[in-house]
């Protein structure tokens, strides 16, 4: 006698193993996404160490040359 569960958890099997070739596909997509977000945020880091070389340069030099200018101080008002 035929088992009548057997087509079923066949059928059921099959969905499983497809929704799992479908989730493996689209974890490859979002790694590779992923990885390019990287690289964009490694270019991002190289640059901000550049600027803030740059500006912390330019503040020792400004320094330096005594060339700072002073922060304005606003008096208070009375009203």
């Amino acid at each position: 006698m035929k088992n009548p569960y057997d087509e079923q958890q066949t059928q059921i099997l099959v969905r499983i193993s497809n929704n799992v070739v479908k989730l493996n596909e689209t974890l490859v997509e979002v790694n590779q996404k992923i990885e390019e977000i990287n690289e964009m945020n490694s270019d991002l880091v190289a640059f901000s160490n550049i600027w803030h070389h740059y500006q912390r340069n330019a503040s020792l030099y400004l320094t330096s040359t005594n060339s700072m200018e002073q922060p304005r101080v606003q008096a208070k008002r009375e009203h």
